[in-house]
């Protein structure tokens, strides 16, 4: 199934203005973060996140200097988001963590294998349709943009 979300996104509201980097499509539960230039795109394998896209809106080449589109997102904090991964995740997975295994626009994937330690986002379960879809995976985002700041 495709990436979605579990939760209502909007009981939180929507996120601050934030200007979307040129050239990027947005597809509606796209983990995004805000990149060094100051703009919102989509999260990377290793990126920080920040929140989730609410809409599919595609960014104009000169986005960030002529027409300054601000994708709509909501945070990622009390988010929960259901993404596919790329293999079976068992219940001994659930409270591990587990990065992108494809950050592709649209189609963000999951890396099935899981760490006790650290990772993009917390496993909360999996197969939240309990119709035996054991690679739909239920998280929420544990390195989250802007929730820590490092010390001076």
């Amino acid at each position: 199934m495709a990436q979605r979300f579990l939760n209502d996104p909007l009981a939180q509201g929507v996120g601050y203005p934030v200007i979307g980097k040129d050239s990027i499509v947005f597809y509606v539960a796209d983990a995004l973060y805000i990149d060094t230039d100051g703009l919102l795109t989509t999260a990377t394998t290793s990126s920080k996140i920040l929140g989730y896209s609410l809409d599919n809106v595609t960014m104009s080449s000169t986005n960030s200097t002529v027409a300054k589109v601000c994708p709509n997102y909501v945070y990622a904090l009390n988010t929960l988001v259901v993404y596919p991964a790329d293999e079976a995740v068992a219940q001994t997975g659930v409270g591990a963590y587990t990065v992108f295994a494809s950050a592709t626009a649209g189609a963000q994937t999951l890396d099935g294998t899981v760490s006790d330690t650290v990772g993009q986002f917390q496993i909360m379960g999996f197969d939240p349709a309990k119709d035996g879809t054991t690679t739909d995976i239920v998280v929420r985002a544990s390195l989250i943009q802007g929730v820590t700041a490092a010390a001076s």
